[in-house]
């Protein structure tokens, strides 16, 4: 009997530990003063795999608290290396949330990020999520003579992916994306500009900008994030010759892209340069510009579009500006850079006919992602 007794408790103990390594409990408290919606959570794998006793191939699913599943994506950064696992988190003002995470089989949930080299329209790089579309221009474009360095918004009404539709259907002569056929349209103006947020060396005051980009690489593909990587020729900046790489992602819900610009000279005798991030401005109108240097803020209000609506875009700084400034056609956010290191900042467009009622609702979007950035979640994993 005794023996049957310490026997039992041993299984006890066991199955306690076994279900202790089966599950793995993320805590999300938001100490903010503001409701978190569609934040995106980063935990590393390593974490989880060791917490849940994962092979290679074993699958996992994760749950809300009301132990529904949940969409997720492990991040790779195209290491090919699994590096993080993401998920979306809903957390109320001075709240928590808890998310399980275990092993299982997952749903299929429709990927609400995507994005794609377009051969088929001279070489453009297009992706979007489930609010807004961007692309950006390669070498065919360029070889037929039009250059331009900076990111093109397309706006839209609708949750689901666009841009196949919207290229083949142009191509094909059976809709223009530059026309609203109910899902949204392309009616941003680049040209020979920055476009929207894009950054380029600053030198006396003169914008130095590059050229089309003549490489790129999808890092992560969705469903939840969509991250590339672009490289570009050298070009002339100051009488120094510049090397530029960016890497673009793009989160679901997000109406901000991160932008991680490295510049690299052919001088190492530079210690510091300077950059400007653009928003291109229309200057025959009368320009609607928000700018906050301290919190690294600035916005524009395109002119308003009597059939279609009205543009918003912007550009979040974590670290601030030296100075914000309208000249050469442009919004510019100013700022010294170490040639070589990581420059970040947010930036993208909101549209009046779909989630922004006016610039100072868009203003406000900008403020609370500065907030958001300011004031991360605090994740616990047990």
């Amino acid at each position: 009997m005794k023996r049957f007794v310490i026997l039992f408790c041993l299984m006890g103990i066991l199955l306690s530990c076994i279900k202790k390594e089966s599950l793995v409990t993320v805590t999300v408290t938001n100490s903010s003063s503001f409701d978190r919606q569609y934040e995106m959570i980063e935990i590393p794998w390593d974490s989880i795999r060791q917490k849940l006793s994962l092979t290679e191939n074993q699958k996992i699913i994760v749950l809300d608290s009301s132990g529904e599943q949940i969409p997720y994506q492990i991040i790779t950064e195209g290491t090919g290396q699994k590096l993080k696992l993401i998920f979306l988190a809903d957390v109320e003002a001075k709240n928590k949330s808890i998310y399980e995470i275990k092993k299982g089989e997952p749903r299929t949930f429709a990927p609400m990020v995507y994005g794609r080299f377009v051969p088929e329209r001279k070489d453009d790089f297009a992706w979007e999520n489930n609010r807004v579309a961007f692309r950006v221009y390669g070498p065919a474009l360029e070889a037929g003579g039009e250059i331009s360095n900076g990111m093109d918004f397309w706006v839209k009404r609708t949750d689901s992916p666009v841009i196949d539709k919207w290229y083949k259907n142009d191509l094909a002569g059976i809709a223009s994306y530059h026309e609203d056929h109910g899902e949204g349209l392309d009616m941003y103006k680049v040209g020979r500009t920055l476009g929207l947020g894009m950054t380029a060396p600053y030198v006396n005051d003169t914008l130095c900008l590059g050229r089309n980009f003549t490489e790129y690489k999808i890092l992560d593909g969705g469903p939840l994030r969509f991250s590339f990587q672009l490289s570009y020729k050298p070009y002339e900046a100051g009488g120094k010759m510049i090397t530029e790489t960016r890497v673009i992602s793009l989160d679901a819900y997000s109406h901000l892209n991160r932008i991680q610009n490295i510049f690299v000279t052919d001088d190492s005798a530079i210690s510091e340069m300077q950059v400007a991030t653009g928003i291109v401005i229309a200057q025959d109108d009368e320009e609607e510009i928000f700018m906050d240097t301290k919190n690294g803020i600035m916005a524009y209000k395109a002119p308003e579009n009597g059939v279609n609506g009205t543009i918003y875009t912007g550009v979040v700084n974590p670290l601030g500006f030296l100075s914000i400034k309208v000249s050469q056609g442009h919004l510019l956010g100013i700022n010294s850079y170490k040639p070589g290191t990581e420059y970040v900042y947010y930036a993208g467009g909101g549209w009046s006919e779909f989630g922004f009622d006016s610039f100072e609702d868009w203003i406000a979007y900008l403020k609370l992602y500065k907030n958001r950035l300011n004031e991360p979640l605090k994740i616990e994993i047990q």
